[in-house]
């Protein structure tokens, strides 16, 4: 039981020192993500762009990146504290995908 006990607090030690890692980067990025921002409505340049809703889709999620790395490390981080370590560690994958995700449509149906 002891032996357990340890390993399971071992693995929370690395999946905190890992999630303290990636939130780390996230956090550092936001500055950068904030000049990105300031472009981002250069993809509105063609005229044709604004009824082209995959444009509109990459464009909110650029500009909502912000909101869903603080949401994503506030929801993370209570996930640690209830000791639901595959959903906390799934969790600080969100804002990744969420890029990845709001880029999928410009990739399929871009020019």
């Amino acid at each position: 039981m002891e032996i357990a006990l340890e390993v399971s607090r071992k693995r929370s030690r690395r999946m905190r020192n890992g999630a303290i890692a990636v939130q780390a980067v996230y956090v550092l990025s936001l500055p950068i993500w904030y000049v990105v921002s300031l472009f981002s409505v250069m993809l509105f340049d063609d005229p044709a762009a604004e009824h082209f809703w995959p444009v509109h889709v990459f464009y909110y999620s650029i500009q909502s990146y912000p909101y869903v790395v603080i949401a994503t490390i506030a929801v993370s981080w209570l996930l640690y504290r209830k000791r639901r370590l595959v959903a906390f560690a799934w969790m600080n994958v969100i804002p990744v995908a969420f890029v990845l995700l709001g880029m999928l449509p410009m990739w399929i149906w871009g020019d």
